[in-house]
């Protein structure tokens, strides 16, 4: 669980620390949870869109917590904009927090791309006296093959490994 702000998870206007920079120094992932305490009846914590968190718009939220302490899960991958329920709150540039975005999981993803089968090249028919035999050049590389197997299988990891930091 995530103390919002650190400390205790008091939700005020002048924390020791702004809420983005509380956000941004912390690594969040999917099911973590965020606690907020603050003043019930006087306040609340309000989940909105980004468009509303950006205009600090409090009269859409997408959910609205207002007992004195919430709990709440983020659910999904991606960025969760809060305000303050309060409306000279939620214009002062410390109120609004916005988590970084989440891995779908807390545990290492698991890789989807498959090792590459062993390059066994196929045994070839027996000569016969209607085949003929061709031997490879000389100056042909012995594991060519093998070569190119191992390039198309490092830049598909390479690939994957890009998207996962792009989304992460």
């Amino acid at each position: 669980m995530f103390y919002v702000g650190g400390g205790n998870g008091d939700w005020v206007i002048n924390p020791n620390e702004s809420y983005n920079i509380w956000a941004a120094r912390n690594r969040f992932q999917v099911n973590d949870t965020l606690y907020f305490k603050y003043a019930k009846g006087s306040d609340s914590v309000q989940l909105v869109t980004k468009a509303d968190f950006e205009g600090c718009n409090i009269k859409n939220p997408l959910e609205k917590f207002d007992n004195g302490e919430a709990e709440v899960t983020l659910n999904r991958s991606g960025a969760f904009y809060f305000v303050s329920g309060d409306r000279d709150h939620s214009h002062s540039p410390v109120s609004p927090i916005s988590p970084a975005k989440a891995p779908s999981t807390s545990q290492p993803p698991q890789s989807s791309v498959s090792p590459a089968p062993e390059m066994i090249p196929p045994s070839p028919p027996a000569p016969s006296e209607s085949t003929p035999t061709i031997k490879a050049p000389a100056s042909s590389p012995k594991n060519a093959a093998s070569g190119v197997a191992v390039t198309s299988v490092m830049t598909t990891v390479f690939n994957v490994a890009l998207a996962v930091l792009m989304f992460a």
